[in-house]
């Protein structure tokens, strides 16, 4: 490299070091200040909710309701009010244990049996748990939440079903019954184990008040999602829901960092609605879809130790009830329906649960634009694993699934990869031609670029074959990185020495923290990765002009930092997908030489000919337009003349 190539690589990497640095600066900021609001909110009181095992005054007795009103009335002076234990029960299905709470009546958390916690070998996963409302409490508004204390009728219960009975001050009896699906018994990795995950709300409302009340001013909480480790991005950290069949979704990083505490919106027909993170989500669906409004807000969650501690964000989200008016008396009913999802963002799973309750849950992947590629490659992964390769090994499966897909994608583009390195050759070939030519037109760029379109004609060469297998392999590279984000299946499993190929793979730690790096630990992958990468640059062709090979020098560089603390699955990917490249350029080399032929004309146009021909009308037609703008009538045409007679 010259002068000029390693100013442009310094530059480049000083410019990368100062914003990771001052986004280091302002991240720490931005936690001590969530600290702060952290510890102010735990100093708050707490009402109608309380750990396990702690008793908090009931403002209201389980199903009679509060007579201290009328007491206050007749001027008599009201009793203590009881105090009223927390009682949990659980339920057990499959790989889920759901968590009821008679404090509201619904889930105080689930437990995901298997799914342990980052870095954590003992606690598992558990979803909603920071949160102090349960999942399916009544609200009356934005964050506002019916203090109710509910009667668990043990007598209804079965095995996997539990119901709650709870009444208001206003005089509307509720009655919810949580139905847990049986598990199946299936397999790991197959889709049948979604439903261990799904669970039935069946609400029946009645009004035994003395006005009519209506059910569109309450609502459900439906949940929250947190970050599962310091590592995890606030884009991961969504609220979602489907409105008139339109998938809308909201990230945390939308709340712009407390200064918009919460928002509401009309939902239209709401189909589903949910929150989730990077790897597991909370769904819920009404049976029925019905115009609603929605809710959600954020709240600062202390992060466990062994996750990385600090503070993080979480996500949560209400939704309202269906337009139905109750009239009073006791004999207006009206029962609803809610099927939940609540589990990890595996994809066969969620597209499975959402045929069950016709929803189209797989958007809740949250694949973006590049969802097409994600899905299959999603289905391949899993189909290599199922299929072959988790009975070939227990233990390093999911990473030998990701070196075959990898190797897959690669050899189906061998031909056209093959094709453009001997393209490269013949344009290496043509070098000293195109260097006649800069030299011969220094003071015409466009007559230049004329003839070297020329010279691309008459060689048969096309200037763009050498770009097409890397334009084909980046929209592949981004559906894979996209799809690798939110892969809960390849959570805690190893490979050769990565512990988690959901996480970086780290090998040792730095003793201090490296801002160029954004982190203290030393990854060993990313820089296999980064090696294999100056390998197959090594063995490329070189062409183009300096100012490109300078640019393409830089692709190690700019993928390294760019996979250095993401999922080592990735890296993993890109590691394999390099090794390919090397092994398919060395066989390419002991094949015969490409020939520079002149190609005979054809007559025919080639494509760089015709856009060629159409920039040039195009400038042409513009110079046209601009002088015709300043007052002149165009470039003038010649006059015809006769022909000379002589004389």
């Amino acid at each position: 490299m010259d002068r000029k190539a390693w100013i442009v690589i310094v530059l480049c990497c000083l410019a990368l070091a100062v914003n990771l640095y001052y986004s280091s600066k302002n991240q720490e900021a931005l936690q001590e200040r969530e600290r702060e609001a952290l510890a102010q909110r735990e100093a708050e009181p707490q009402t109608g909710e309380s750990e396990a095992g702690q008793k908090v005054p009931s403002v209201q007795a389980p199903v009679d309701g509060d007579d201290s009103e009328n007491l206050a009335e007749s001027g008599k002076v009201a009793e203590p009010v009881p105090l009223v234990e927390e009682k949990i029960s659980k339920i057990s299905v499959g790989e889920a244990v759901f968590c009821f709470t008679n404090f509201g009546g619904g889930i105080k958390r689930i437990d995901m049996d298997g799914q342990f916690a980052v870095q954590d070998k003992v606690n598992l996963v558990s979803l909603n748990q920071t949160d102090p409302q349960p999942i399916g409490r009544l609200v009356s508004g934005v964050d506002q939440y019916l203090d109710l204390i509910y009667a668990h009728v043990a007598e209804l219960d079965t095995p996997n079903s539990i119901t709650f009975v709870g009444k208001t001050r206003d005089g509307l009896q509720i009655s919810k019954t949580w139905i847990v699906e049986k598990a199946t018994g299936a397999e790991p990795g197959s889709v049948e184990r979604s439903a261990s995950f799904r669970l039935q709300l069946k609400l029946v409302f009645e009004n035994n008040g003395a006005s009519s009340l209506n059910l569109k001013n309450y609502g459900l909480f439906a949940g929250s999602a947190e970050p599962l480790w310091k590592g995890e991005w606030d884009r991961h950290i969504t609220l979602f829901y489907e409105k008139d069949g339109d998938y809308k979704k909201r990230r945390v990083t939308k709340f712009k960092k407390g200064k918009k505490p919460h928002f509401q919106e009309d939902a239209g027909a709401l189909g589903f609605a949910g929150v989730s993170n990077q790897f597991f989500a909370t769904i819920i669906t009404p049976e029925t879809p019905y115009d609603a409004w929605i809710w959600g807000d954020r709240r600062a969650v202390q992060l466990p130790m062994v996750a990385g501690g600090g503070t993080g964000e979480s996500i949560r989200l209400g939704m309202s009830l269906p337009d139905k008016t109750l009239i009073p008396g006791g004999d207006d009913k009206e029962a609803l329906t809610f099927n939940l999802y609540v589990g990890p963002k595996n994809n066969l799973m969620l597209r499975e649960s959402g045929e069950i309750h016709d929803r189209d849950y797989k958007k809740v992947m949250n694949y973006g634009i590049f969802g097409g590629i994600s899905f299959v490659l999603n289905w391949l992964l899993n189909v290599l694993y199922s299929g072959l390769f988790s009975k070939v090994s227990d233990s390093w499966g999911w990473g030998f699934a990701i070196v075959a897909l990898t190797i897959i994608i690669r050899g189906a583009m061998w031909p056209l990869q093959n094709k453009s390195t001997r393209a490269m050759k013949r344009m290496s070939k043509l070098q000293p031609e195109i260097k006649a030519l800069r030299e011969k037109y220094p003071e015409d760029p466009n007559r230049m670029n004329q003839e070297m379109m020329k010279l691309y004609r008459d060689y048969g060469i096309n200037p763009l074959g050498g770009c097409l297998p890397l334009l084909v392999q980046i929209p592949i590279f981004f559906g894979f990185y996209i799809m690798l984000q939110y892969a809960v299946e390849l959570r805690q499993q190893p490979f050769l020495w990565v512990e988690d190929l959901a996480l970086p793979d780290t090998v040792a730690d730095f003793p201090s923290a490296i801002p160029l790096l954004g982190g203290i630990g030393v990854n060993l992958l990313p820089i296999v990765m980064a090696v294999t990468m100056v390998l197959q640059m090594a063995l490329t062709p070189k062409t183009g002009d300096k100012m490109q090979r300078r640019l393409f020098m830089m692709m190690p560089v700019v993928f390294f930092f760019f996979c250095y603390n993401f999922a080592s699955a990735l890296a993993l990917y890109w590691t394999t997908s390099n090794i390919f490249a090397i092994v398919q350029m060395l066989i390419t080399r002991r094949l015969p030489e490409p020939e520079l032929k002149r190609k005979k004309a054809s007559g025919k146009k080639g494509f760089m000919q015709r856009m060629q021909e159409r920039a040039e009308a195009a400038k042409k037609s513009q110079k046209e337009m601009r002088a015709r703008q300043m007052g002149g009538q165009g470039p003038k045409k010649p006059k015809k003349r006769g022909p000379r007679t002589g004389g």
